[in-house]
């Protein structure tokens, strides 16, 4: 049984981004929000609606790629990094004029997951594989180049960090199809209890943490989000909204971006998008510890006068902390920059060193507490 390595390498040659000079139009839509927040019932409908058109679509479900389950971060990102790369292989052999490469049944010779014998002898980087191509032929997708219907690309994921979606964006722009994301912008208490009523859940701890790190499309600090549609689904998806949808979708497969031609400035701008989104989180965690500080000293029984002094004195030490910690995030991302900067570790460390240092401002507001 070929290894996973044998797949990659696939990826490491040269290959053009204009797979369109036959004229056939394809975008990547991705579907972000919280769990239960509606996704996958909005791609449901959104492919129905899409098929009625004559479009040919795929839709991408991340949770049944990567089975729940409690990965490493590091085992975590590569399996997201295998779909993404599941995902540049089909849209290569969907859109190239190279009749000559073989799918990748044809070249591992791999049966449907149905073989359990085979399954159980699989590395999990290959099982992502084997379900990728699974999903494709269960809902009759062709890899082939034959079709000159629109193609449609859905991705059902959380897809909480843009740092996540610009990898999408960024395989699109190689590629040269369009791109396009919706929100579904959904209450936490309401995704809670959709949760609860799920055979498989997301345990409630995990979907509040991602509540907290979820970055929604902002088009203004992100020029690339610009194709976005928020749609709020407390009470369920609307016609309506399907047929914003809709017009989206067209709007994406009418206008394919354009390939990168110079690779420093993309590079450049990846490693501002990676601080960004990094400085951002960091933001957040200073936040939430401020305001748990604050709480903290509330139920201490500190006067308004202590309160304010406090909160004074920690909202600078946010601000001094935050400007070195942009200076020593920009630094790594310039001096490594193929090194992936670990999110969840550097928020761990945000955490640990805000907390060291308001540990001092903290003692002397107890203390003239107890003084009062």
């Amino acid at each position: 049984m070929p290894k996973c390595t044998n797949y990659t390498s696939w990826f490491r040659e040269p290959m053009s981004g204009r797979c369109l000079a036959s004229g056939r139009a394809a975008c990547l839509c991705v579907l972000c929000g919280l769990p239960a927040a509606g996704k996958s019932c909005l791609a449901g409908e959104l492919r129905g609606r899409a098929q009625t058109r004559g479009w040919r679509t795929l839709l991408v479900t991340y949770d049944e790629l990567i089975p729940a389950r409690d990965w490493q971060e590091s085992e975590w990102k590569q399996h997201r990094k295998t779909v993404l790369m599941c995902l540049e292989r089909f849209l290569h052999q969907s859109l190239s004029d190279q009749t000559q490469i073989k799918t990748l049944s044809d070249q591992t010779q791999i049966k449907t997951l149905s073989d359990q014998t085979q399954t159980q002898s699989l590395s999990e980087a290959d099982g992502v594989w084997m379900r990728f191509e699974q999903m494709r032929q269960q809902q009759s997708v062709s890899h082939t180049h034959m079709s000159s219907q629109p193609l449609v690309v859905l991705l059902d994921d959380n897809f909480y960090y843009q740092s996540m979606r610009y990898q999408v964006q960024q395989l699109a722009r190689k590629y040269a199809v369009g791109f396009c994301q919706v929100f579904l912008r959904c209450p936490p208490q309401v995704c809670l209890q959709r949760n609860r009523r799920r055979s498989q859940r997301v345990p409630d701890e995990v979907l509040l943490q991602m509540c907290e790190r979820m970055e929604p499309p902002n088009e203004i600090r992100n020029p690339w989000e610009r194709q976005s549609l928020t749609l709020d689904d407390a009470d369920g998806i609307t016609d309506g909204h399907l047929q914003k949808l809709m017009v989206l979708l067209a709007s994406a497969l009418e206008n394919p971006l354009s390939p990168v031609q110079d690779e420093s400035q993309q590079k450049e701008a990846d490693r501002q998008i990676c601080a960004s989104s990094a400085l951002h989180q960091a933001d957040q965690t200073c936040r939430r510890l401020v305001s748990q500080a604050l709480a903290s000293a509330r139920e201490g029984q500190a006067s308004p006068d202590v309160l304010k002094a406090l909160a004074k004195e920690l909202n600078e030490l946010k601000a001094a902390f935050l400007q070195e910690l942009r200076k020593d995030v920009l630094h790594r991302v310039s001096v490594f920059p193929e090194e992936p900067l670990d999110m969840e570790k550097l928020l761990m460390d945000v955490s640990a060193a805000f907390q060291r240092r308001s540990r001092q401002i903290l003692s002397k507001h107890r203390r003239n507490v107890t003084d009062g």
